[in-house]
């Protein structure tokens, strides 16, 4: 299958372009060619999805759109609206003209807003920032096109792993190892289900051998506090965590049920969080 990868220079696309080389040719589309993954297999496209109605797409079967924007509103918004919304459109346009068959969409578990139980499918996206409103828009629109090709948006939520850097989860281990105190807001929260990058990896590969269209939360099993991260992150790396109370009130935790992700692609396991935290960790302290 011919597969194109958008956000190749991004944190998941340079786990999961490899591994869709093993068996795919994959055009691997990002906006700077010297960060796009390389190998075999793996053929550069270089393109600026601000800009995505005028660019020139490679035919392909299917198309993993991972590319977004995530710069600060409302200066970067016209930026949020292209790569977010607009160009999720041009692409499911060029999927429909080379008769692609699979369409799977980067979504985010943030258009739900924060809440005080695990988030459903079946539960209506609440958030009201201008990032959020991007990606249920990117949603609204692969889920019109469900009748013309398969359809998968992914709500991720907060994935990490090893090679990922500036996110929480790298940060907290910067904090950790280097002695300083990590920041709590009220009542510990937002307490959320991270989902680690190789099991991201998995479900793109199974949404890609799938018919039907689905909105699925992608999350871990494991949910856990921004305290319990830092207890899990100094157990994995042999140093004690401290911690310092902060005075942000308690919005609210970004967890998801993720029974239909288990049941769509057939998920049996997942890496737990303290091994996940450990692996990136290590990666970290060898960089």
């Amino acid at each position: 299958m011919k597969v194109l990868v958008t956000g190749a220079t991004g944190f998941v696309a340079r786990h999961l372009v490899p591994a869709l080389a093993v068996e795919h040719e994959v055009f691997a589309l990002g906006h700077d060619a010297d960060r796009i993954v390389s190998g075999e297999n793996i053929k550069p496209v270089v393109v600026d999805l601000r800009n995505a109605r005028d660019a020139e797409f490679p035919a392909v079967e299917a198309i993993v759109h991972l590319a977004q924007a995530n710069v600060p509103f409302p200066d970067g918004a016209l930026d949020l609206h292209a790569v977010n919304a607009a160009a999720t459109v041009a692409l499911l346009d060029h999927a429909r003209r080379c008769n692609a068959s699979h369409f799977v969409y980067a979504s985010s578990a943030s258009v739900y807003g924060m809440g005080d139980r695990p988030w459903t499918e079946e539960d209506e996206p609440a958030a009201t920032d201008f990032y959020s409103a991007t990606k249920l828009a990117g949603e609204r629109f692969v889920g019109a096109y469900a009748g013309v090709l398969s359809t998968i948006c992914m709500r991720l939520v907060a994935p990490y792993g090893p090679g990922q850097r500036n996110r929480m989860i790298p940060r907290l281990i910067d904090s950790v190892r280097e002695g300083r105190p990590i920041t709590l807001n009220a009542e510990g929260r937002p307490r959320m289900n991270p989902i680690y990058v190789a099991d991201v990896v998995g479900v793109v590969q199974a949404a890609l051998a799938i018919d039907g269209s689905h909105v699925v939360n992608v999350a871990g099993d494991d949910t856990a506090s921004i305290r319990e991260l830092g207890e899990s992150i100094g157990r994995a790396i042999g140093q004690e965590p401290l911690f310092e109370e902060g005075d942000n009130p308690a919005a609210g935790d970004i967890v998801c049920a993720n029974d239909r992700m288990r049941a769509v692609f057939a998920v049996e396991s997942l890496i737990s969080l303290d091994d996940g935290l450990r692996r990136t960790a290590e990666e970290l302290a060898a960089t």
